[in-house]
């Protein structure tokens, strides 16, 4: 089985990051070891941006295997006043071949309804000293190469088939290096070492990739919708379930929830003790599209008390939403799961010591956003990255911390008295808040 970690994050022009890079302390040597990194920083300074660059990732890589659009123009994804955006992404991956570094490059612009590829590049690197970064396959808006042959070297016939991949992956706003179409040409034209590099990054990759960002939670918190994250042997995912009251789903979406009520009960007494989830099957029937249905309820079960799971707090819910994920990074070392505000409802200590759980023992990658100050209480300073008020540096890590030193003591005095290299947050002064809140009053009382 190929095991595939992400090592580096560069991005350029996305949102508001002009530059920035996060490393993640991975190597071939530490292959089944977890890789738990947080990310923390004022409001607005870029922690979601690097959730957006995943986002973006897994559309692109996902087109190998399903048609999926990159986002649409709900926010500007390319910083205000630039032409267009890049992402760079390198992964350490290891298969029956040996062990490689991957990188995937794309430069993203945007028009009036989505963001689109306008060049691609998908190199590859053995993990040898001495050997040279290769070519697997590179696309712009005038050429495309695979390996060293470029579009003229190519015969009519290949040539008309990667002109027409190009124009629709254009038209679908997808990826040309991971669109499906492209499958049967790419391997008369590359070696089986390549192709098998290529599908690790569009398959064994993506099959464990899970993002889960504002726009994932949101509902949770706002229509009482509460999406459960899903990473089972063979359903990844997504179920959306309606707490407001007795839910309707086709059986085999009903049987797929079950399953991972069943995988997270195993572990949600032991995060929250005595709470299982429950379900309550009220009837079958048969649904709108002619489909066989099941309709039921979820209950939160506390020893003889059953009541409905909407009855539980934000935080609980929002630990069941993403459980099933985080079981497969304490298990799987191929998961990586990207979490927006990981902490939000999340009682903070009850988060440093799920952090801990996976961080000693986990094997795949966990990468968060979060306020919450606990876990640079717990988590290796190699492990923390913060944001910066310069958006052409925008990541960093903390110098200057000893073993003895508390990485949140550090992190504090950085924010009151400096001392980084780069000025980690954009100070506020008491008086001046005291002074606007008594004149806004003032004027609108």
């Amino acid at each position: 089985m190929a095991i595939i970690k992400i090592k580096k994050i560069i991005l350029h022009n996305l949102r508001n990051v002009r530059h920035g890079e996060i490393s993640i302390a991975v190597n071939f040597e530490s292959f089944l070891q977890a890789n738990v990194v947080g990310l923390y920083g004022q409001n607005g300074s870029g922690k979601t941006t690097i959730v957006d660059a995943f986002s973006i990732l897994k559309a692109l890589i996902s087109g190998w295997i399903a048609e999926v659009k990159l986002p649409v123009q709900e926010k500007r994804l390319v910083m205000a006043g630039e032409g267009k955006a890049s992402i760079d992404f390198e992964f350490l991956v290891e298969n029956q071949f040996g062990t490689f570094f991957v990188n995937y490059y794309v430069e993203l612009q945007e028009d009036e309804y989505r963001l689109y590829t306008v060049h691609e590049r998908l190199t590859y690197r053995e993990n040898d000293k001495g050997k040279r970064t290769k070519i697997l396959m590179a696309v712009t808006d005038d050429d495309v190469q695979i390996r060293n042959a470029k579009l003229t070297d190519l015969n009519e016939k290949a040539r008309i088939q990667l002109l027409v991949v190009q124009q629709l992956a254009r038209r679908q706003y997808m990826s040309f290096i991971f669109h499906k179409d492209l499958k049967p040409l790419l391997q008369e034209q590359l070696s089986e070492l390549e192709m098998e590099l290529l599908q690790n990054i569009a398959i064994d990759f993506t099959q464990d990739f899970h993002v889960v960002n504002n726009q994932n939670i949101a509902p949770l918190f706002e229509e009482r919708i509460m999406p459960f994250s899903i990473h089972l042997e063979r359903t990844r995912g997504l179920i959306p379930y309606d707490l407001k009251g007795p839910a309707v789903l086709p059986e085999e979406t009903f049987y797929v929830l079950c399953e991972v009520v069943e995988q997270s009960n195993q572990v949600l007494s032991a995060i929250i003790p005595g709470l299982t989830i429950k379900i309550n099957v009220i009837t079958k029937q048969m649904m709108d599209s002619g489909a066989k249905g099941v309709r039921f309820e979820f209950l939160s079960k506390r020893g003889k008390r059953e009541l409905p799971l909407r009855t539980e707090s934000e935080g609980i819910l929002k630990i069941i939403s993403v459980l099933s994920l985080l079981i497969a990074v304490y298990n799987n070392p191929n998961a990586c799961v990207v979490i927006d505000e990981l902490d939000s409802g999340v009682f903070e200590y009850l988060l440093g010591e799920l952090l801990t759980v996976i961080d000693e023992d986990g094997k795949g990658q966990l990468i968060f956003t979060s306020h919450n100050l606990r876990v640079l209480e717990v988590l290796a300073i190699k492990n923390l990255w913060f944001t910066t008020t310069n958006e052409d540096h925008r990541y960093m890590q903390l110098k200057g911390i000893k073993e003895v030193n508390n990485a949140r003591d550090v992190y504090l005095r950085a924010i009151q008295l400096g001392g980084q290299d780069e000025e980690v947050y954009k100070e506020t002064k008491s008086f001046k808040m005291k002074r606007a809140f008594r004149k806004a009053g003032v004027q609108h009382d």
